[in-house]
């Protein structure tokens, strides 16, 4: 039986991590959820649906719920700062649900927004051989916001700036016309790769939103590890950063994914650091001796 729509409007983040599987299904869930919801609140953030689409992808998470669980882990240190991110730009902050659709969160490869080179160089972030940092949550982050921002400011309907999002925006004007369409309807006419990225978009959200009703134990995410930026002069090993600020070799990859190699790259990198490390005077930098930029916060990331 097709699943009537439903459009949730709830402007709460909440990020969640499975408890021990005693809820009842997920279809009889969701059932409850359509009776207990029913009208929708006035002013919504994102307009999501759960039609049979996303319902489709609702169950499949749910069976297989250690790729999402893993996801919700790897995006526990900075889950806060990018809905920040997102808020400062006027995006919803729903949308760091989509980064979860395009990467289960993941900082390899071409990151957890997955933007194409060109778009990232567009946006200000460096691609090239010694860096990527569309590999940084947090700097990604922001150069998502802008660019969805910049969508959102053209087109003026957030669903359809997911699809522009995955289409280009060569593609804006077809999709103008949709404006105020009926979900399905216009889920039907996109390709299939978006409709996938849209319904697992709202799939994941849904989740999310009702994670108590899933048999699943709601996360409160504390603020990430402290940590502070220093100006490394170029080529210095990451090696020699781990043992002048008396920190592990994996503890500085692991704080830059964006750092493709062994070495900071030749032009000189503002590394992360944690905070409660110490640069070491009498190591030999080199070219000079790194600086320290300032504590992070998400400003730092601009």
């Amino acid at each position: 039986m097709r699943c009537r729509t439903l459009i949730l409007l709830i402007p709460l983040i909440v990020a969640p991590v499975y408890a021990a599987a005693q809820s009842p299904s997920a279809r009889s869930i969701a059932d409850k959820l359509q009776f207990q919801l029913g009208q929708p609140h006035k002013v919504p953030p994102f307009p999501l649906v759960l039609n049979a689409a996303v319902q489709a992808y609702v169950d499949s998470y749910l069976a297989h719920s250690e790729g999402l669980r893993l996801s919700y882990a790897r995006s526990a240190p900075y889950l806060t700062q990018m809905t920040e991110v997102l808020r400062e730009y006027g995006v919803p902050s729903d949308l760091v649900y989509l980064a979860f659709a395009e990467s289960s969160f993941s900082k390899g490869g071409a990151g957890p927004w997955q933007l194409t080179k060109a778009t990232a160089r567009e946006l200000g972030l460096v691609v090239n051989q010694f860096l990527d940092e569309r590999r940084d949550p947090l700097k990604s982050t922001r150069a998502a916001a802008e660019y969805l921002a910049q969508l959102h400011d053209q087109i003026g309907d957030w669903r359809l700036t997911i699809i522009a999002w995955n289409t280009g925006q060569g593609m804006l004007s077809h999709f103008v016309q949709d404006r105020g369409e009926d979900f399905d309807r216009l889920l039907d006419r996109l390709p299939a790769r978006t409709r996938s990225l849209l319904s697992r978009f709202m799939a994941v959200a849904f989740i999310s939103k009702n994670a108590r009703e899933f048999g699943i134990q709601e996360v409160v995410y504390s603020q990430p590890t402290p940590y502070v930026r220093i100006s490394v002069p170029g080529g210095t090993p990451l090696s020699k950063v781990a043992e002048a600020t008396h920190s592990q070799v994996f503890e500085i990859q692991h704080l830059n994914p964006a750092i493709l190699t062994d070495r900071v790259p030749p032009d000189g990198y503002d590394v992360v650091i944690p905070l409660s490390s110490k640069v070491e005077a009498a190591t030999d930098w080199g070219d000079g001796a790194p600086r320290i930029i300032s504590a992070i916060s998400d400003k730092t990331n601009r």
